[in-house]
């Protein structure tokens, strides 16, 4: 595949300050043949960055993700898309791989998941490993929820799975977890709004659910024998405890609206 042409896909990808890793992103995306940004009103330069490399950027609150995604395949270009994380790398064999597929994909598959392999400080972690998620499909087939899940629009659609069928080394997708957790961490601080009163009234299940989920991660999935294995359970861990104090939060709040 010649650098000057370009393979008709067309990226979407979610952003919201991501500038320490869009550009190693955009850059291994660049021989799409066009990359749209659905970005939540980032404050730092993931703007600035998207238009060096003539991405188009449409604006969206988090809670209104489905319906920005939705309006985006209507806008782009090209007949399939191919959804990317915003601290994700797509090597050039996954794209060279992804372009003839889409020129004689097979009969009703018009849904395709990818592998994704994760990276915390240079490191693999397997235990990570996550099912297949549909990453690729042409329009008309598939659509976002509001739940941020994918369903299949055509009842003949099918769904193809590329972690089988890759023979090659670099069939994966690969995401870079540090960049994960800072990102994660940082819209946890900025969502945040607790009282102390609110965590005083914590229930059970908001303690009990981050154990569950660090011995689930820890000992059930194996992480106990990944160098951080620890570090990675604990911040889900942490992440669940979070969850739980939110929700824990939004109820009281609904019971304070009512009295």
């Amino acid at each position: 595949m010649q650098k000057e042409e370009k393979i008709k896909i067309s990226a979407i990808i979610n952003t919201f300050n991501c500038e320490k890793t869009l550009c190693d992103t955009l850059e291994s995306l660049k021989d799409l043949d066009e990359i749209v940004l659905i970005d939540f009103h980032s404050t730092d330069d993931t703007i600035e960055i998207a238009k060096e490399y003539k991405a188009k950027v449409i604006y969206s609150n988090k809670n209104e993700l489905d319906i920005a995604f939705n309006q985006a395949l209507d806008e782009i270009q090209n007949d399939w898309v191919f959804v990317v994380q915003d601290t994700e790398i797509a090597p050039q064999k996954l794209l060279f791989e992804l372009n003839k597929y889409i020129e004689k994909p097979k009969k009703n598959k018009f849904c395709v998941t990818l592998p994704q392999k994760n990276f915390y400080l240079q490191k693999e972690i397997k235990f990570l490993k996550q099912r297949g998620i549909l990453r690729l499909f042409k329009k008309g087939h598939a659509k976002l929820k509001n739940n941020f899940s994918f369903e299949l629009k055509s009842q003949n659609s099918k769904i193809h799975k590329f972690n089988r069928n890759f023979k090659i080394q670099n069939g994966y997708l690969y995401n870079y977890l540090e960049a994960d957790i800072l990102k994660e961490t940082e819209n946890i601080i900025q969502g945040l709004r607790l009282e102390f009163k609110h965590v005083k009234k914590a229930n059970y299940c908001v303690f009990s659910k981050p154990f569950k989920t660090f011995c689930y991660w820890y000992l059930i999935k194996r992480g106990i024998f990944e160098k951080y294995g620890f570090m990675i359970s604990a911040k889900k861990a942490y992440f669940e405890f979070i969850k739980q104090i939110m929700l824990k939060e939004k109820s009281i709040k609904g019971i304070e609206d009512d009295i």
